[in-house]
């Protein structure tokens, strides 16, 4: 069996330490499997070096990737971007907003960086990139140069993303993968447009391994020992970057003084300026010191929460989900500090918020924290936050060798081809559960495709069919042919299957629940006439409200496929152009030579198996355009159903396309002079008379 990562070259783009923990525990595992890793960081004020230097990691920094040969393309970068600012500061800054300081140093460093970036990904040509994430201008670059040279590349979660939803379109731009912790981050982010199809919740990759490493070590036992604290009741507390008024904690230090078996351990983010540290450290109250002990840089926060026996937050923090994942009882203290952050560890259930004073008197009483929260509260914290606990690691491994290998996939083989032609039309169907949605199906194919050429049927069943739809399909007379899907077989390959049943020259594939309109054959064969037979022909399709559900594929500000369009009135004036799209979707047309030559669909593609055709189609031919929308052939969708999740799919065809897919829905615009505004404008108008709101 051979070693799949052996020799494969991997380059993680690196920042601070506290960020890197999620990447580095995955780098480690893919260098025990084989795969060589570097360590790329930028330019910092040396922050960045210093992480890599402690760390002890195998680094480059990304000004080594630049010669005197660039100092032409980072003068011009250079110039690009101090006009940039210019003109933000000129017109973008809100008003009574303050504008951010930039020296030029910084301006320069961005632009000597860019081209060190590029001059990077040139040279190694790595197979895959990590980046914690794309909302630096580091990470935006790394991402930016790594899809320009079609390399595949992934970033992580940060942290809870308890800020503003109007940031969270910019994360998954330019990367390949967003993996993320949980089902509510990626809801979180898909709900302000960023791309659902590219976020797969994969857990915690520093948790996953720190959770392993704390028990295999018995990190709490030697921890507790160190500290002298085996027989006392150990409490946690974790600081942000902002620290109370020490005042205000005296109650709780009061409690901890007066029982001899209680020990307060406190931790100040890494981010807290040392003075403010000193200072405040200087005013805890002499008869306290006994019992308490602080922490900055000292001591490892996974290691003091493995030996404490509750957890206290004075602010919402990343550290609040990892103390529950490492089961310790969670107290969020209510101090008199700025909360203004829009996530609760108590309105999840899953902590009790409780005053200096209230935890102070819990403490003295011996209260049991653990039963203060409910079981089947942190069950569904944990299934909507943390996907996994454990095995994190292992599904990003599998994700990353998944995503090579879609990567460097060779073009499929062409499928031989064992029936001739005596028909015009093969229309292949895939058929839903419904049996009046199937019937409606048949007979509007039957009613609008009389009289525009010989055609036949043929129907790709389910594996399990209720009694209803074997007595519709029972019932069917003339050109039709049924294949039952068979088990391990994906609906592509189903396809592929009943291409070479087909007696058609041309194929005509319908996704599920798709009903043709009148005229869409003589509409289509104007098509081939006038393109040729080696173009895919798309259709305008539109829901039971006529509000257009696809009018040929463009590429979002995420550089992710939209239908042009979408929810605008059936005969919206720019979904009536005929022209050509890089992709189409839910329907193709295509001659049956040419759709055997290119391999067909190919197996992986999933939901994206109409778009990825579109796309080899271009490289077994050298004119540009090879898929052409004919909003002429019309096609009504029975319902618009929410589709299952396959993050296979996303992986593959991602993974495969990630050099191709550039945003180029502003041009379509553009062209058809029509604007953002226009379009949300006619969008709401439209989703209203359909919904009988307006007349």
């Amino acid at each position: 069996m051979t070693n799949f990562w052996k020799d494969k070259k991997v380059i993680a783009y690196i920042a601070l330490t506290h960020h890197t923990r999620f990447i580095t525990p995955v780098m480690e595992e893919l260098t025990k499997q084989g795969a060589k890793v570097l360590y790329v960081v930028g330019q910092a004020e040396r922050s960045q070096e210093i992480t890599a230097i402690k760390l002890g990691l195998n680094y480059a920094h990304v000004f080594d990737f630049v010669t005197d040969a660039d100092n032409e393309d980072i003068q011009n970068n250079y110039l690009l971007l101090r006009k940039a600012f210019k003109n933000n500061l000129k017109h973008n800054f809100l008003f009574g907003t303050s504008p951010v300081t930039v020296i030029d140093k910084t301006i320069y460093s961005t632009a000597i960086e860019y081209i060190g970036f590029r001059n990077l990904l040139k040279k190694e040509k790595p197979d895959l990139c990590f980046a914690l994430h794309e909302l630096n201008r580091w990470g935006k670059m790394f991402s930016f140069w790594s899809k320009k040279f079609n390399i595949p590349v992934i970033t992580f979660q940060e942290g809870l993303y308890y800020g503003l939803d109007f940031g969270y379109t910019g994360h998954v731009q330019n990367s390949t993968l967003n993996l993320v912790w949980g089902e509510r981050i990626k809801k979180k982010l898909t709900d302000f447009e960023a791309p659902g199809d590219r976020i797969i919740p994969v857990g915690n990759t520093h948790l996953s391994s720190e959770i392993k490493f704390q028990g295999k070590n018995k990190i709490r036992e030697k921890k507790r020992k160190q500290h002298h604290c085996n027989d006392t009741f150990a409490i946690l507390l974790l600081f942000s970057g902002e620290i109370p008024l020490i005042q205000e904690l005296y109650p709780l230090f009061e409690s901890v003084v007066t029982s001899p078996d209680k020990r307060l351990f406190i931790k100040f983010h890494p981010i807290t300026n040392h003075a403010k540290i000193k200072e405040w450290v200087s005013s805890i109250p002499d008869n306290c010191k006994t019992n308490i002990k602080t922490f900055h840089d000292e001591e490892n926060t996974y290691d003091l929460m493995s030996l404490s026996d509750i957890c206290v937050l004075v602010q919402p923090s990343t550290t609040g989900l990892e103390a529950l994942a490492l089961d310790k009882p969670l107290v969020h203290m209510d101090v008199k500090m700025r909360q203004d952050i829009p996530y609760s560890f108590t309105e999840f259930k899953v902590a009790v918020k409780m005053t200096p004073t209230e935890l102070g008197r819990a403490i003295s009483e011996n209260q049991d924290f653990s039963k203060l929260t409910q079981k089947e509260d942190l069950k569904n914290y944990f299934k909507n936050e943390l996907s996994e606990t454990t095995d994190a690691i292992d599904i990003v491994t599998r994700i990353s060798k998944k995503i090579i290998t879609a990567n460097h996939s060779p073009k499929p083989r062409p499928i031989h081809t064992p029936t001739k032609a005596s028909k015009e039309w093969s229309i292949i169907l895939l058929l839903s559960n419904n049996a009046t949605d199937i019937l409606h199906q048949l007979e509007a194919i039957a009613l609008n495709s009389e009289n525009q050429g010989t055609f036949e049927v043929i129907l790709i069943e389910p594996a399990d069919i209720s009694k209803k739809i074997s007595e519709v399909l029972e019932s069917l007379r003339g050109n039709v042919t049924r294949i039952t899907t068979e088990s391990g077989l994906s609906f592509p390959e189903m396809m592929n299957k009943a291409s070479t049943l087909a007696t058609g020259n041309t194929l005509l594939f319908l996704d599920m629940n798709l009903l043709p309109l009148q005229k869409w054959l003589y509409s289509l064969e104007k098509g081939i006439k006038k393109y040729g037979k080696t173009s895919i022909l798309g259709a305008r399709i539109i829901d039971r409200q006529t509000s257009i559900l696809h009018a040929g594929i463009v590429l979002d500000q995420n550089h992710a496929p939209v239908s042009a369009y979408k929810y605008l009135p059936a005969e919206f004036p720019g979904a009536m152009k005929e022209r050509p799209f890089k992709m189409v979707d839910h329907f193709i047309c295509i001659n049956k030579q040419f759709f055997h030559e290119i391999g067909g669909f190919w197996e992986r593609t999933g939901k994206f198996a109409f778009m990825d055709i579109c796309l080899r189609a271009d490289t077994y031919n050298e004119k540009a355009d090879n898929c052409i929308y004919i909003p002429e052939a019309c096609i009504m969708s029975l319902d618009n159903p929410l589709e299952i999740f396959n993050p296979d799919d996303s992986i593959y065809f991602f993974g495969k396309w990630q050099g191709i897919l550039w945003e180029n829905q502003k041009k379509l615009y553009a062209m058809d002079t029509i604007t953002k505004a226009e379009i949300n404008a006619a969008r709401i108008a439209q989703s209203m008379e359909a919904t009988g709101l307006i007349g």
